[in-house]
Protein backbone atom coordinates (compact mmCIF):
# COMPACT_ATOMS: atom_id res chain seq x y z
CA UNK A 1 0.00 0.00 0.00
CA UNK A 2 1.31 3.50 -1.17
CA UNK A 3 1.67 6.80 1.14
CA UNK A 4 -0.56 9.41 0.30
CA UNK A 5 1.13 12.01 2.08
CA UNK A 6 4.70 12.52 3.58
CA UNK A 7 4.63 12.08 7.58
CA UNK A 8 5.72 15.58 8.44
CA UNK A 9 5.57 15.35 12.04
CA UNK A 10 8.01 12.33 12.13
CA UNK A 11 10.17 14.25 9.48
CA UNK A 12 10.78 16.72 12.27
CA UNK A 13 10.71 14.04 14.89
CA UNK A 14 13.52 12.38 13.11
CA UNK A 15 15.67 15.47 12.20
CA UNK A 16 15.89 16.63 15.42
CA UNK A 17 16.83 13.28 17.10
CA UNK A 18 18.62 11.36 14.50
CA UNK A 19 19.80 13.88 11.95
CA UNK A 20 23.04 11.87 10.35
CA UNK A 21 20.80 8.52 10.70
CA UNK A 22 17.86 10.37 8.43
CA UNK A 23 20.85 11.62 6.06
CA UNK A 24 22.30 7.64 5.57
CA UNK A 25 18.69 6.48 5.31
CA UNK A 26 17.00 9.19 2.82
CA UNK A 27 20.56 8.91 0.84
CA UNK A 28 19.53 5.13 0.17
CA UNK A 29 15.53 5.72 -0.35
CA UNK A 30 16.90 8.42 -3.14
CA UNK A 31 18.89 6.13 -4.95
CA UNK A 32 15.92 3.94 -4.90
CA UNK A 33 13.43 6.77 -6.15
CA UNK A 34 15.70 7.10 -8.85
CA UNK A 35 16.40 3.89 -9.66
CA UNK A 36 12.09 2.93 -9.93
CA UNK A 37 11.38 6.49 -11.90
CA UNK A 38 13.75 5.53 -14.61
CA UNK A 39 12.82 2.13 -14.87
CA UNK A 40 8.99 2.85 -15.28
CA UNK A 41 9.89 5.46 -17.81
CA UNK A 42 11.82 3.45 -19.59
CA UNK A 43 9.36 0.71 -19.46
CA UNK A 44 6.18 2.99 -20.46
CA UNK A 45 7.85 5.73 -22.39
CA UNK A 46 10.79 4.26 -24.41
CA UNK A 47 9.36 0.93 -26.35
CA UNK A 48 7.80 2.66 -28.32
CA UNK A 49 3.86 3.92 -28.80
CA UNK A 50 2.58 5.49 -27.43
CA UNK A 51 5.74 6.77 -26.51
CA UNK A 52 8.63 6.51 -28.27
CA UNK A 53 11.40 4.37 -29.15
CA UNK A 54 15.01 5.12 -27.23
CA UNK A 55 15.40 2.56 -24.12
CA UNK A 56 19.09 1.67 -25.17
CA UNK A 57 22.17 2.67 -23.59
CA UNK A 58 22.83 4.13 -27.06
CA UNK A 59 19.21 5.47 -27.63
CA UNK A 60 17.73 8.51 -25.79
CA UNK A 61 17.89 6.79 -22.36
CA UNK A 62 21.14 6.63 -22.48
CA UNK A 63 21.08 10.30 -22.37
CA UNK A 64 19.57 10.85 -18.82
CA UNK A 65 21.64 11.11 -16.02
CA UNK A 66 20.93 10.79 -12.07
CA UNK A 67 22.75 12.72 -9.38
CA UNK A 68 22.32 13.37 -5.65
CA UNK A 69 22.09 16.29 -4.39
CA UNK A 70 24.93 16.88 -1.60
CA UNK A 71 24.14 19.30 1.79
CA UNK A 72 25.47 19.48 4.71
CA UNK A 73 21.67 20.28 5.92
CA UNK A 74 19.06 17.44 5.52
CA UNK A 75 16.70 20.37 4.29
CA UNK A 76 19.30 20.19 1.40
CA UNK A 77 19.41 17.04 0.49
CA UNK A 78 17.60 15.92 -2.80
CA UNK A 79 18.06 14.08 -6.01
CA UNK A 80 17.90 15.28 -9.53
CA UNK A 81 17.50 13.42 -12.58
CA UNK A 82 18.13 15.10 -16.61
CA UNK A 83 19.00 15.28 -19.67
CA UNK A 84 20.87 17.75 -22.14
CA UNK A 85 19.19 16.24 -25.32
CA UNK A 86 17.32 18.80 -27.41
CA UNK A 87 15.93 15.36 -28.84
CA UNK A 88 14.37 15.01 -25.52
CA UNK A 89 13.16 18.71 -25.10
CA UNK A 90 11.20 18.45 -28.61
CA UNK A 91 9.95 14.78 -28.15
CA UNK A 92 8.60 16.05 -24.17
CA UNK A 93 6.89 18.80 -25.30
CA UNK A 94 6.81 18.79 -29.20
CA UNK A 95 7.56 20.90 -31.65
CA UNK A 96 9.09 21.47 -35.40
CA UNK A 97 12.20 19.71 -36.84
CA UNK A 98 14.25 20.78 -39.56
CA UNK A 99 16.99 19.82 -41.43
CA UNK A 100 20.41 21.57 -40.90
CA UNK A 101 21.85 23.94 -43.52
CA UNK A 102 18.62 23.63 -46.00
CA UNK A 103 18.70 20.28 -46.52
CA UNK A 104 16.01 17.84 -46.29
CA UNK A 105 15.00 15.19 -43.73
CA UNK A 106 14.76 11.87 -44.83
CA UNK A 107 12.03 10.10 -42.84
CA UNK A 108 11.90 6.42 -43.06
CA UNK A 109 8.64 4.94 -44.74
CA UNK A 110 7.30 2.69 -42.00
CA UNK A 111 5.48 0.16 -44.57
CA UNK A 112 9.30 -0.76 -45.37
CA UNK A 113 9.48 -3.50 -42.68
CA UNK A 114 12.42 -4.48 -44.08
CA UNK A 115 14.02 -1.75 -42.66
CA UNK A 116 12.81 -2.19 -38.83
CA UNK A 117 13.66 -5.38 -36.84
CA UNK A 118 11.04 -7.13 -34.87
CA UNK A 119 10.82 -4.66 -32.11
CA UNK A 120 10.24 -1.63 -34.65
CA UNK A 121 13.51 -0.21 -34.63
CA UNK A 122 15.69 0.99 -37.33
CA UNK A 123 18.16 -1.41 -38.57
CA UNK A 124 21.68 0.02 -38.53
CA UNK A 125 22.31 0.17 -41.87
CA UNK A 126 19.13 2.41 -42.41
CA UNK A 127 20.27 5.14 -39.83
CA UNK A 128 22.09 6.74 -42.12
CA UNK A 129 20.56 7.14 -45.42
CA UNK A 130 24.04 9.22 -46.55
CA UNK A 131 25.54 5.76 -46.69
CA UNK A 132 23.48 4.34 -48.82
CA UNK A 133 24.97 3.28 -51.99
CA UNK A 134 22.80 3.59 -55.38
CA UNK A 135 20.32 5.80 -54.16
CA UNK A 136 18.52 8.09 -55.79
CA UNK A 137 15.17 10.48 -55.57
CA UNK A 138 11.91 9.85 -57.12
CA UNK A 139 8.77 12.07 -57.25
CA UNK A 140 5.48 10.72 -56.44
CA UNK A 141 2.24 12.48 -56.13
CA UNK A 142 4.01 15.80 -54.74
CA UNK A 143 6.47 14.10 -52.78
CA UNK A 144 9.84 13.40 -53.23
CA UNK A 145 11.27 10.05 -51.87
CA UNK A 146 15.03 8.41 -51.66
CA UNK A 147 14.67 5.16 -53.49
CA UNK A 148 17.08 2.19 -54.43
CA UNK A 149 17.01 -0.43 -56.59
CA UNK A 150 16.01 -3.67 -54.73
CA UNK A 151 15.48 -6.83 -57.13
CA UNK A 152 14.46 -5.06 -60.38
CA UNK A 153 12.64 -2.98 -58.63
CA UNK A 154 12.34 0.90 -57.37
CA UNK A 155 11.47 1.05 -53.74
CA UNK A 156 11.05 4.24 -52.16
CA UNK A 157 13.12 3.74 -48.18
CA UNK A 158 12.68 7.23 -47.37
CA UNK A 159 10.26 10.47 -47.72
CA UNK A 160 12.30 13.91 -47.75
CA UNK A 161 10.31 16.48 -45.70
CA UNK A 162 12.02 20.14 -45.18
CA UNK A 163 10.37 19.61 -41.68
CA UNK A 164 8.99 17.24 -39.40
CA UNK A 165 6.28 18.27 -36.54
CA UNK A 166 6.72 15.84 -33.82
CA UNK A 167 3.78 15.19 -31.12
CA UNK A 168 4.73 15.47 -27.23
CA UNK A 169 4.64 12.16 -26.46
CA UNK A 170 7.72 11.69 -23.90
CA UNK A 171 5.82 12.37 -20.58
CA UNK A 172 9.09 12.47 -18.43
CA UNK A 173 7.32 15.22 -16.53
CA UNK A 174 3.76 13.00 -16.23
CA UNK A 175 5.47 9.88 -15.48
CA UNK A 176 6.93 11.54 -12.36
CA UNK A 177 4.22 13.02 -11.08
CA UNK A 178 2.27 9.67 -11.22
CA UNK A 179 5.10 8.47 -9.06
CA UNK A 180 4.67 10.78 -5.75
CA UNK A 181 2.61 8.38 -4.15
CA UNK A 182 5.59 5.98 -4.36
CA UNK A 183 8.08 8.67 -2.98
CA UNK A 184 5.89 9.42 -0.20
CA UNK A 185 6.36 6.02 0.72
CA UNK A 186 9.74 5.86 0.27
CA UNK A 187 10.70 9.04 1.90
CA UNK A 188 8.44 7.90 4.95
CA UNK A 189 10.35 4.53 5.22
CA UNK A 190 13.61 6.44 5.93
CA UNK A 191 11.75 8.52 8.12
CA UNK A 192 11.04 5.20 9.82
CA UNK A 193 14.02 3.43 10.28
CA UNK A 194 16.17 5.69 11.47
CA UNK A 195 13.62 6.40 14.25
CA UNK A 196 13.99 2.73 14.56
CA UNK A 197 17.56 2.64 15.01
CA UNK A 198 17.24 5.81 17.37
CA UNK A 199 14.93 3.42 19.92
CA UNK A 200 17.09 0.59 19.35
CA UNK A 201 20.33 2.48 20.65
CA UNK A 202 21.94 1.94 17.16
CA UNK A 203 21.49 5.53 15.58
CA UNK A 204 25.39 6.64 15.69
Amino acid sequence: MLDLELNTRKLEKAIRAVPIALRQELGKEFDHIQRSFLGTFRKTRLKGPPGIRGDGRKGLFGTFTRTMLVSPTIEGMGLEIFTNSKIAKIHETGGRVTATGGANLAVPLSDRTEMFTSRGKLKKRYKDPSKLKNTFEIVSRGKTFLAKNIGGEVKPLYVLKSHVALKPRLEFYRVWDSMQNKVFTYLNRAVDKSLKRFYSGQAW
